[in-house]
């Protein structure tokens, strides 16, 4: 059987700073990452967010069609293309500056984007840089939609620096848009970003009492991820990947891919039998470190991750 998803937010160019200082552009964003790993996994992917008609844009647009990623045929936009600057700061630490003004992702109303949702949904992914207050009037009534076709909905929450100017207006937003998600990521750093301070897995718990009947992903970075429900706290730890590449997109891709198996398991529920919750999450932890094994984001497809449990011995 195949899943139908789609998935709404950035794709963007990270410009990344070089050893002698020039920069070079990489096709990234959370959701787009999220997109191709769904792809990979052998869904059936819609990306639904608008892509430039600029030239980053065109690169975007073939990379979705190499990817064979669905994209609705009114989707391009004037406006242009995000950027991610990417560079080291004085303590010799990755930094960044976000230019999100006036871009093609957020050039899309609600009408528009449920004119464009396939029919037969099985889930709708958003997250990252659309869960701006600006996207309120948009999200909101498409979410609600989903919601009374019985579609399931995920949201990475994955807070960043700097997107808004009033940040307790931004953490806001995100809170609001919780409400409406089947299941939700969040790291320890996402926490301490919307200023919430304390044991990460009783703060990930009490984003539960916010969201009906839903689940919420913890994300520890070297300690691990938990999946929480009201019932169960099912802890993971990371593989460790071998070789190691880069960090690049590891968290889309452990998201992504623990997502596809709760779905192949039918497993998308708190409800779900703990064996099948326990196995994507372990799913999605592989998955990540196949992905940091390599440069860059490049998500493993269903068949290598198998390959991979079974040659573990874990399959």
């Amino acid at each position: 059987m195949t899943f139908k998803v789609a998935v709404f937010g950035e794709a963007l160019f990270d410009m990344i700073e070089q050893e002698n200082g020039d920069y070079r552009p990489f096709i990234g964003g959370s959701p787009y990452n999220v997109a191709r790993s769904f792809s990979r996994q052998g869904l059936d992917c819609n990306y639904l967010s608008p892509i430039s008609n600029d030239s980053f844009g065109d690169k975007i647009y073939n990379s979705a069609t190499i990817e064979n990623i669905r994209l609705p045929q009114n989707n391009r936009s004037f406006q242009a293309t995000s950027l991610a600057l990417v560079y080291k700061n004085e303590q010799g630490n990755p930094d960044y500056r976000l230019y999100r003004k006036s871009v093609a992702d957020l050039d899309i109303s609600a009408d528009r984007l449920l004119s464009n949702l396939p029919e037969d949904l099985d889930l709708f992914h958003t997250g990252s840089l659309a869960l701006v207050p600006e996207m309120l009037d948009v999200l909101i009534p498409v979410m609600t939609a989903l919601k009374s076709k019985g579609v399931k909905i995920s949201i990475d929450v994955n807070v960043r620096k700097g997107v808004e100017i009033d940040h307790a207006k931004y953490v806001s937003a995100i809170a609001q848009l919780i409400t409406y998600a089947d299941i939700v990521k969040v790291s320890d750093e996402d926490l301490l970003l919307q200023d919430l301070v304390g044991d990460p897995q009783e703060l990930a718990s009490n984003m539960l009492k916010d969201m009906t009947n839903g689940m919420v992903v913890l994300t520890l970075g070297e300690a691990g991820a938990h999946i929480i429900t009201e019932n169960i706290n099912i802890k993971q730890a990371v593989y460790k990947a071998v070789p190691m590449g880069d960090t690049v997109g590891a968290g889309d891709t452990f998201f992504s891919s623990m997502l596809a198996q709760l779905l192949r398991d039918n497993a998308l529920t708190p409800a779900a039998e703990k064996e099948h919750l326990a196995y994507a999450l372990k799913y999605g932890s592989l998955a990540a470190s196949i992905n940091v094994s390599k440069i860059g984001c490049q998500p493993p497809t269903h068949a290598e991750v198998l390959s991979k449990l079974d040659e573990l011995g874990c399959a």
